[in-house]
C-alpha cells in the first residue's frame, strides 16, 4: 500500500567529503539519493523511513563516464542507464551493458536510474548486476576511513542487502577492458507485469583462441538466487572447450544446477538453461567479429 511520505531532512551536499560527514552523523538513519527510482518507491511503500535523504545530484564530479582501451570503463555514481545506452564507445566495446540497460525499466526511468544505484539496491532481479558480474567489475567506496575497492561479486549479501556500511558511499564502478577476441551478451526473460521485472537474466562474457576455443568465460545470473550470482562450475567446464552446440547445452545445464530460485524453481531453471545457451552463442559471435 502506498502511504504518505513521512517527514525527513533533505540535504544536497557539494562534495563527497560532505556526504561522508553526513553519513557519519546520521548512520543508518540516512539514505542516499542518486536517481531515486528505487528509493522513492521504497519510501512510499513504507519499506524505508530515513531521517535524512542525502541528494548526490549536486556533486558534479560524480557524473562521468570515461573509456580507455587499456583501462576500460569508469563511471561515477551519477552515471545513468540512459548515458550508458547512448555512449558510442560503450556501444562499440561493451554492448552487453547496453543490452542490460535496455532491459531495465522504461526510457523515462532510465534517464534517472543510475548504474551504481541499481547495484546498491541489490535487487535479486536487477538487470545490471549479472553483466557487471560477468565483466568482473570493481566498486570504489569512500568512507570515513578512506577509499577502498571491492570486487562486485563480494558486494551482495542478501536480497536487497550489500556489505556496505551505513557510512559508505559508492563513488565509482570500474569495468576492466576486455582482451581482443572477446565478446559478451545479456539475455533475459521478463515477468508479464506492469513493470516487466526480470524473471531470469543471464550474462556471458568470453574470449576465444583461434576462433573456436574458449579461453576464458564468465557467466552472471540474476533472479535465480537470493542475490545475483556467478556460475563458477559452468565457467570451469567451458574453459578450453570448443565452441560447439553440445558444449553450450551442457554448460547451460550445469549453470541451471547452480541456481537457487526462491519461487517457480523448475521454470526458472529451464529458462536459465535456454538463456545461458543463447548468451554464450551471442558472445561467441561477437568475439569472432572482434578479431576472434
Amino acid at each position: 500500500m502506498i502511504r504518505k511520505l513521512r517527514k525527513f531532512d533533505y540535504v544536497k551536499p557539494k562534495t563527497v567529503a560532505d556526504v561522508v560527514s553526513l553519513l557519519k552523523s546520521y548512520q543508518e538513519k540516512a539514505s542516499l539519493l542518486a536517481g531515486g527510482t528505487d528509493l522513492m518507491v521504497f519510501m512510499k511503500l513504507d519499506y524505508l523511513n530515513p531521517k535524512c535523504v542525502i541528494d548526490l545530484k549536486g556533486i558534479s564530479p560524480l557524473d562521468y563516464l570515461s573509456w580507455n582501451p587499456s583501462d576500460g570503463l569508469r563511471m561515477g555514481n551519477l552515471a545513468t542507464l540512459h548515458s550508458i545506452i547512448n555512449h558510442p564507445l560503450i556501444r562499440e566495446h561493451l554492448s552487453i551493458l547496453v543490452q542490460a540497460g535496455k532491459a531495465l525499466g522504461h526510457p523515462q526511468i532510465r534517464t534517472r536510474a543510475t548504474v551504481a544505484g541499481s547495484i546498491c539496491t541489490a535487487s535479486p532481479s536487477g538487470d545490471m548486476a549479472p553483466s557487471l558480474l560477468a565483466l568482473d567489475a570493481r566498486v570504489k567506496v569512500t568512507s570515513p576511513s578512506g577509499e577502498r575497492t571491492i570486487p562486485i561479486q563480494e558486494i551482495f549479501a542478501g536480497p536487497f542487502k550489500t556489505v556496505l556500511a551505513p557510512t559508505d558511499v559508492v563513488t565509482e564502478l570500474h569495468v576492466p577492458a576486455l582482451p581482443s577476441r572477446s565478446g559478451g551478451s545479456y539475455c533475459w526473460q521478463p515477468k508479464v507485469t506492469a513493470v516487466d521485472e526480470t524473471l531470469v537474466g543471464a550474462a556471458a562474457v568470453l574470449s576465444l583462441i583461434d576462433g573456436n576455443v574458449l579461453k576464458d568465460v564468465r557467466i552472471g545470473l540474476g533472479s535465480v538466487a537470493p542475490t545475483p550470482i556467478r556460475a563458477p562450475r559452468a565457467e570451469e567446464f567451458l574453459r578450453g572447450k570448443k565452441t560447439e552446440d553440445r558444449v553450450f547445452e551442457e554448460a547451460a545445464r550445469i549453470a541451471a544446477g547452480e541456481t537457487r530460485p526462491r519461487s517457480r524453481a523448475d521454470y526458472r531453471r529451464e529458462m536459465t538453461k535456454r538463456l545461458v545457451e543463447q548468451a554464450l552463442k551471442e558472445a561467441v559471435d561477437q568475439a569472432r567479429r572482434n578479431g576472434g
